[in-house]
């Protein structure tokens, strides 16, 4: 398992790899390996951040709100008729 990389130094690495600077030397000056600048780099391609963030935190549940919300009404318009 890695260790954690900071914000802050990732921005830093990312910042470096713009400026051309190869991956070997990002790793003697920031301790970032070349496989963490791939995948770091394809992050900031996909997101436009250097970290993913969460959408949605937490243990993902099988009903939310809303699908609670639309089945009650569901059972109410079933006892109506």
């Amino acid at each position: 398992m890695g260790r954690y990389i900071s914000k802050e130094r990732k921005q830093i690495a990312l910042q470096m790899s713009l400026l051309n600077i190869k991956d070997p030397a990002i790793y003697r000056y920031t301790g970032i390996s070349e496989r963490s600048m791939r995948y770091l780099r394809k992050t900031y391609r996909e997101t436009g951040e250097v970290v993913r963030t969460l959408i949605c935190t937490g243990r993902p549940r099988i009903l939310d709100s809303l699908d609670a919300n639309v089945s009650c009404c569901l059972c109410s318009v079933v006892l109506i008729c």
